[in-house]
């Protein structure tokens, strides 16, 4: 009973630190993500050509240009400035990608369809739980246009299946799973 008793002290000491080590990976790479992210942005801001205005066209179903850095397609820049929070936006979902930075799930900015999955860690959507109604969020394409928005509704979902996601009253949607709750934090946005 006694041996039974110290294998059950050492696996648990084993969980313990093996929990330990977990998070340590998962914050370094929440920082080296945060870091890479903000060199793209850099360079993405240096080759943008001179920012203008855009408004959608629900006639228009052109693809977003894609501007190809460090072995990746970007479409975007996404901007929430009353969070400080500006990314750059992957052109492809990829579930193992969005970890690093926010990836479109769906849709074109040109006609209200965009839909953009990112992740709840420090440097992307960590505040998601704690964004108001009318937060101002900009995306800006690779021609340097920028289209303006504002919150208009967040909901919570236990899926973010595409019935989900693509709403055709929303201009631009943004979701991340709550890493709390583990429901999804669906942002529906109406432009400016």
């Amino acid at each position: 009973m006694r041996k039974n008793g110290r294998v059950i002290f050492i696996l648990g000491c084993l969980l313990i630190i093996c929990s330990i080590v977990s998070l340590f990976l998962l914050q370094l790479q929440s920082k080296q993500a945060e870091q890479t992210n903000a060199e793209i942005v850099h360079t993405i801001e240096t080759i943008l050509p001179d920012r203008r205005e855009g408004t959608k066209d629900a006639e228009q179903k052109s693809e977003m240009p894609a501007l190809e850095l460090q072995s990746e397609d970007f479409i975007a820049l996404l901007e929430i400035p009353s969070y400080g929070l500006k990314l750059p936006v992957c052109n492809v979902w990829d579930k193992g990608k969005v970890v690093s930075y926010p990836c479109r799930f769906y849709g074109t900015v040109y006609n209200g369809t965009l839909v953009i999955g990112g992740y709840d860690q420090p440097g992307q959507f960590e505040f998601f739980d704690r964004i108001q109604n009318d937060s101002a969020v900009t995306v800006t394409d690779m021609t340097g246009t920028v289209f303006s928005y504002a919150v208009d509704k967040v909901e919570r979902s236990n899926s973010a299946d595409a019935e989900i996601l693509i709403d055709d009253e929303a201009d631009l949607t943004l979701f991340v799973r709550d890493a709390q709750s583990f429901e999804y934090i669906i942002l529906r946005c109406k432009e400016k």
